[in-house]
This record gives structure tokens, sequence and C-alpha cells, in this order.
């Protein structure tokens, strides 16, 4: 039987407010109430997932996602029911079901700065690189496998950021790398002997795409044959890489300094 959800009515306030203003319509069954149990215990589905706490659920109220249902913790659900259903202590105020969008084209993500993840396996990271990238000039992100964008623990990495940003998951990364090569100028974060530090870098284009590859063996060779440079971090100490979300921020920032 397909799920159904209640429908949420709100009046959305600025993120600097601690209240929220909320009128949910009633509940039509007892099945509606069993439906959202199991998603929060889910966390995400193909269709929908989860955002936990006041500042991400004020977040993406002020984006252009669709809201399902705002639950609030205390009153539609107990503390002590939410904490056994998300499995840790939740205090936090707010869950909200929320929709996710369509996978947008390519064009919608490739305006700007283009931060591009080959596979990025850890969550945490990849909400980290996403809140890096909202902050220091990124337009879109741009995935190819790994972890999901809508997944809890991204969400909460994010600060709510993905909401901010467009996010493509590529059915066909290398498809989507040569079709950039046309406006972009691709850069791979690398540690290959071809690679230059990124304080010698000089922008050939105002339409960057950094690739970064997961921290424990980078980018793979087939992607690094798509990169127009390939360039690294100095370090010094002994420290031969650090970690990907860290480097996503200097990339980030010395790209936004390089830019006119």
């Amino acid at each position: 039987m397909a799920r159904s959800f209640s429908i949420l009515r709100y009046q959305s306030l600025p993120v600097t407010s601690s209240l929220f203003v909320i009128t949910l319509r009633p509940y039509l069954s007892t099945n509606n109430m069993i439906d959202w149990r199991n998603l929060v215990k889910k966390r995400e589905t193909e269709t929908h997932f989860i955002v936990e706490g006041q500042i991400a659920v004020e977040r993406l109220q002020n984006s252009s996602y669709s809201i399902d249902k705002i639950i609030r913790i205390g009153k539609d659900l107990s503390r002590d029911e939410a904490s056994s259903l998300l499995g840790f202590h939740f205090h936090r105020g707010y869950l909200a079901i929320a929709r996710k969008p369509r996978n947008p084209p390519l064009s919608e993500v490739t305006k700007g700065t283009l931060v591009v993840l080959p596979e990025i396996a850890d969550p945490g990271n990849l909400g980290t690189i996403i809140r890096n990238a909202n902050a220091l000039g990124g337009a879109g992100i741009l995935l190819g496998k790994g972890a999901s964008p809508f997944n809890s623990k991204a969400i909460r990495a994010s600060a709510g950021k993905l909401f901010d940003l467009p996010v493509r998951r590529a059915p066909d990364l290398i498809s989507d790398l040569t079709e950039m090569r046309k406006t972009h100028t691709i850069l791979g974060a690398s540690l290959s002997k071809n690679s230059v530090p990124i304080e010698d870098f000089q922008p050939i284009s105002d339409q960057i795409a950094l690739l970064l590859g997961p921290e424990d063996f980078g980018l793979n060779k087939t992607i690094e044959s798509h990169c127009d440079r390939l360039i690294h971090i100095p370090m010094s100490r002994g420290t031969d890489s650090l970690n990907v979300a860290s480097a996503s921020a200097i990339f980030l920032h010395k790209i936004q300094q390089c830019l006119p």
C-alpha cells in the first residue's frame, strides 16, 4: 500500500528566529502515524529523508524543498520515543520529514565553481564539504558513487547548508566530466608527479570544477585523465595528506582568491 503523509502548513520565520509558527493538518488515520514513525526510524528512503534539530529544520523551511511533516519532540513525539526510534538521545526540539528533490540536470550545478566528488564514502565528510562549498564560493555539488547527501549525518555535518546548493548524482560521471570540459577548467586534487602546489595555480577560466577523491586512495587514473590540472597542498613535518573535508576548504579558499 502506498504511504501517505500528513501535509504541513506553516509560516516560515527568519533563520535567526528561535520560534516556529506551525499548524498541522489533523491525521487522517492511525496508519499515517505508523508511516512517519517508520520513516523516522529508517532515516532515509528512496523518496523521503529526515532532518534533525531546530536549526536544520529552520533552514529546510526557508529552502525550496517540500516538507511533509514537522514533528515537535515532547508534543507530537515523546523524547523517549524519539530517542528509541533514532537510536540516540535526541533533545533538539524538532524533526522534519522532507521529500527528496529531483536529480538536477548538469546545467543547474555548473554555473560557477563546482565541487566534484567521485566516491566520498563517509557522510560526515560529504556534509562538511557541502558546508565548505557553500561558505567558500561553491555553486554546486556533483556526486559519483558514495554517501547520500540526505543521510542524517551528512545533513548534520552540512549544518543545513545542503538545502542551499544544487546537488546532482551523476548517472555517468565520466560523461558529465567530458561535457564539463567544454566550459570548465577541471582541477584534480592529487599527489601524482604531475601535480603542482595550490599556491602556484593560476586559473585559465572563471568556471572551475574541483575534483576531490576519497582520502584513502584519492582520484583514480581514469578520473585524473579528465582533469586539466592536478594540484596539491604542500605539507610539512612528514604529513602526507589531510582529511578530504579539511583539504576542500583550503582548495576552495585558494580558488576563490584567484578568481576575478
